[in-house]
């Protein structure tokens, strides 16, 4: 068995809450928090990564992951397990039940090897791409961990961004890491709007590397239209 959520920590819990602008008055701020996704919203965050993130995040949307019905089907079951461990986060503004952003986090642990084998080769070279550049990163030599908080994807809902929720969901990350007695989350960050909100939080480079260099090592990591884009491992040591 895998590294498990202590029970001692209460669940749900909020983590962080911060202010940012308003969807109705640009000038004006609200209040937001970031808390544990609680076990009766589950089916709403699948919907919202669903329809968001696999259109939006990089590598989905240069594959078109969401053309493909066997990949959809696989993600989603990927994110429904990962949810089950309730280490994921999600972001409301006070006042609302609507679903800001989400982000679903798992543990990679030493000791287990996930050799992951899907049915769609489109969510199989994204997953393969992935544990490619965590394997060059190697966190755990790194920082001397068994295990780490990682992440499958992190979305803002398109109606809040450019209001620095991802740098405030990332932050929240930290807290819940550093809650849940971990030293370091780390993450695959595809694209320059994630990289820039993790530098902002203090997530330090442990690898990089571009598309074109990708698919130079390794014929299956192609993703048309990113080859001068880079794709970065990084981490957050928080105890």
């Amino acid at each position: 068995m895998g590294w498990q959520r202590p029970e001692a920590v209460p669940y749900p819990k909020i983590w962080h809450r911060f202010q940012a602008k308003s969807l109705r008055i640009d000038s004006y701020s609200e209040w937001y928090t970031v808390q544990d996704l609680p076990e009766e919203r589950f089916e709403d965050a699948l919907r919202h990564m669903s329809s968001q993130f696999v259109r939006d995040e990089q590598m989905n949307k240069a594959l078109r992951l969401k053309d493909d019905s066997t990949a959809m089907e696989e993600i989603v079951q990927l994110w429904k397990d990962m949810l089950s461990e309730r280490l994921s986060l999600v972001c409301f503004r006070e006042g609302s039940d609507e679903i800001v952003g989400v982000n679903v986090l798992g543990v990679a642990s030493k000791s287990i090897e996930n050799k992951w084998k899907f049915k769609s080769d489109v969510f199989q070279t994204i997953i393969d791409t992935v544990g490619y550049v965590s394997q060059k990163a190697n966190v755990f030599a790194h920082y001397g961990v068994d295990h780490y908080l990682n992440s499958m994807g992190l979305s803002v809902d398109r109606s809040y961004r450019l209001r620095g929720i991802a740098t405030e969901m990332l932050r929240a990350r930290a807290l819940f890491c550093e809650g849940i007695g971990l030293k370091v989350t780390s993450a695959c960050f595809t694209g320059a709007g994630s990289q820039a909100a993790a530098r902002k939080v203090g997530f330090q480079e442990n690898y990089c590397i571009t598309y074109g260099e990708l698919a130079e090592a390794d014929d299956r990591f192609v993703f048309p239209g990113l080859e001068l884009k880079k794709c970065k491992y990084m981490s957050l040591k928080t105890g």
